[in-house]
């Protein structure tokens, strides 16, 4: 229900009650796991002891991923690229910032996120770009950015098929977005 058909006084109580769940839900953890005698602190410290050593043998590959970004995007590359496809795709059906945000976003998800916002600040947030740039952002991912992270963390060297089929997720995401988007705005 809308806070206004509640009152003020039910916006309080939501807010408060939202500012306590988490902490609530850690108490309630470690009393019950102290209530099963688990050794509490020593179990976060040894946690806390495997996590660190994941975020040390996965920095050479976060490290590498960044570097190929930076240089993408430096490079002139990322124009480039949709400057090119700009020429096959009808900006009517996606416009340039939204296709240059498409291409960017298995790399990097908070490059793809500023592009986005220069649609909105460009296009409207309530405009055919606006809702196509945000149908992309919710319905892709950072392939290579998780590809990097989660085989860095666990050690896999090689990854085989597992980019052809992140990309081939990421066309099809895409072409979704435009298709569903199109009909959306265009189809009433």
């Amino acid at each position: 229900m809308p806070t206004q058909v509640l009152g003020p006084g039910w916006q309080i109580v939501s807010e408060s009650v939202s500012s306590w769940v988490i902490p609530f839900i850690v108490l309630f953890v470690v009393l019950f796991s102290y209530a099963r005698k688990v050794r509490v602190y020593e179990v976060f410290i040894e946690g806390a002891k495997e996590g660190f050593q994941v975020a040390v043998m996965i920095i050479p590959y976060l490290v590498a991923i960044f570097m190929a970004i930076a240089l993408f995007r430096s490079s002139g590359a990322l124009k480039f690229v949709g400057e090119w496809a700009g020429h096959i795709i009808p900006t009517s059906v996606m416009p340039t910032e939204v296709l240059m945000m498409a291409l960017l976003k298995p790399m990097s998800g908070s490059g793809a996120r500023g592009l986005m916002i220069d649609a909105f600040n460009q296009y409207g947030v309530d405009s055919y770009a606006g809702f196509l740039a945000s149908a992309i952002q919710g319905s892709t991912e950072t392939t290579f950015y998780v590809i990097a992270v989660y085989f860095g963390a666990v050690g896999i060297k090689n990854g085989r098929y597992v980019v052809t089929v992140g990309l081939i997720a990421e066309f099809v995401a895409v072409t979704l977005a435009v298709i569903l988007s199109w009909l959306w705005f265009h189809a009433k």
